[in-house]
């Protein structure tokens, strides 16, 4: 089921993406643009939801496949690599709000200081 699921979320992502983009007009003053964007907004989040659920490896039980689609939607994610937020995804699980968690920053509160120190965590 959870390969149904993740497909479902990546092909209808993909057309509506599609749809916006290549068939209709991008006019802001149309209500309806607004819709869509709310759409892909949602969509977006199924796209992250899945490879997170790739790194729980509760998409299917066969490794290969269930990394595959960890790697195809990480990508489409923001072009992360599948491998870099598996390493540190699972070190956040293992060591929460410590010194060690790359989703925390014990040192500052600050939302920039914090937000590098995730990017060089996840992606650089």
């Amino acid at each position: 089921m959870g390969i149904a699921i993740a497909l479902m979320i990546i092909t209808t992502w993909a057309l509506h993406l599609f749809y916006i983009l290549g068939i209709r007009d991008i006019t802001f003053s149309d209500p309806m643009m607004y819709f869509h964007i709310l759409v892909q907004t949602y969509l977006f989040t199924g796209i992250f939801i899945t490879s997170h659920d790739a790194m729980h490896k509760n998409i299917c039980k066969n490794k290969y496949i269930n990394n595959s689609l960890g790697y195809l939607t990480s990508f489409l994610f923001a072009g992360f690599s599948f491998n870099k937020l598996l390493k540190s995804h699972l070190m956040h699980h293992r060591t929460p709000t410590s010194e060690d968690d790359p989703d925390f920053n014990p040192r500052s509160q600050n939302f920039i200081a914090w937000w590098f120190k995730f990017l060089s965590n996840y992606v650089w």
